[in-house]
Formats: C-alpha cells, sequence, structure tokens
C-alpha cells in the first residue's frame, strides 16, 4: 500500500512537471510569435489571432497566457531585461560595462523596431520603467570600477549611466533615422570606442 502511494505520488509530480514545461514553452512560443510579428508588421499591425495562429496555439490559449496585447508587450520588454540582469546577478565575477552593453545589442538589435517601440512605451508609461534596472546595473558597476574614479570627480554615477545607454540608444534611433542596417558588431564597436574614450 506504502509502495502504491509512493509510485502514485512520483506519477503526479512527473504529471506537474511536464504541464508546467508545456506551459512555459507555450508562454515561450507565443512571445517569440509575438516579436517576430512586431518586427515585421509594427505594433499597431498585429492581431491576438495572428499571434495565436503562429504560434499555433487557440485564441483562448492565448488568454491563459496574457490579459490583453499591452500585457503581453509589457512582459516581452520584461522578459529582455530579466534575461539581462539575471545574466549580471548570476555572475561570479564583475561584469563589465561594455559586457552590459554587448549583451543589451545581443538581446534587442535582431528586433529593433520592437526594441524602440517598447523603450518609448517604457520611458512615457507612468511609474517605474523595466528599463530602470538595465541603468541602475550600469550606475552600481560605474560607482566601483575604478577606471571612471576620475570621471566620477565630475559627474555621478547615475549621470554616466545615462550617458552610456544613451549611446546604445542613440546609435539605435541613428539608424531608423538614417535607414542604415542593424549591424550588432558595428554598434558594439561604436560604443565600445565611445565608454573607451570615457574612461580616458
Amino acid at each position: 500500500e506504502i509502495r502504491l502511494s509512493l509510485v502514485g505520488s512520483e506519477m503526479c509530480i512527473r504529471d506537474r512537471s511536464r504541464r508546467l514545461r508545456k506551459k512555459n514553452n507555450t508562454h515561450k512560443a507565443l512571445l517569440h510569435a509575438a516579436k517576430k510579428l512586431f518586427e515585421e508588421k509594427g505594433l499597431g499591425n498585429v492581431t491576438i489571432d495572428e499571434i495565436s495562429e503562429a504560434a499555433d496555439v487557440s485564441r483562448s490559449t492565448f488568454f491563459t497566457h496574457f490579459n490583453s496585447l499591452d500585457d503581453l508587450m509589457e512582459q516581452i520588454a520584461a522578459e529582455e531585461i530579466n534575461d539581462l540582469v539575471s545574466v549580471f546577478e548570476e555572475s561570479e565575477q564583475e561584469v563589465s560595462i561594455s559586457a552590459l552593453i554587448d549583451k543589451l545589442v545581443d538581446d534587442t538589435i535582431p528586433y529593433p523596431y520592437l526594441t524602440g517601440n517598447l523603450l518609448m512605451r517604457g520611458i512615457l508609461c507612468k511609474g517605474e520603467s523595466s528599463f530602470s534596472k538595465i541603468y541602475d546595473i550600469a550606475a552600481e558597476r560605474i560607482k566601483t570600477h575604478a577606471a571612471y574614479a576620475k570621471l566620477l570627480e565630475t559627474f555621478t554615477p547615475e549621470e554616466l549611466s545615462a550617458y552610456i545607454l544613451g549611446a546604445y540608444f542613440g546609435i539605435v534611433f541613428q539608424r531608423f533615422i538614417k535607414n542604415k542596417p542593424f549591424d550588432d558588431v558595428e554598434i558594439k564597436q561604436s560604443i565600445d570606442k565611445f565608454i573607451n574614450y570615457l574612461k580616458r
């Protein structure tokens, strides 16, 4: 009887684990489908039905994961930021500002139009933007890094963080304005030059 009870418990745990994996995979599929469609068609031109179809799920399944398209967009922004933040929180060594920017470029350049839209939504929203986490990480790194000591006599860590992140978003917007390709290597090199110049 005890053995049967243990077997039943193990099967229950495996079933729950399988359901959770399936739910997580569906959630990721919806996020990925939405990012791709938003990038191709623009934020205002994508419907819930199109996202559900691209993710190969029903409309009702969409609503078990998101309350609305706005909720979906907020979760896309939060996921990008949380992925970025986790790299820094899980690292045993101090990660440089250049590495922060490189990771930001890797995560956002495949979806430049979506990133630009989400950034503007985040900045213009009431309350704290999810992008503020990146800003805070950069300010903390600047505060403790010897290479910025001279600059910190004139600027606060928050100001320097704003300048460096502003350089990244400035380059992204410059590419929009000039209709230039979003070359991740070129963007990383350009921002690295700026960071190294600041450190001198």
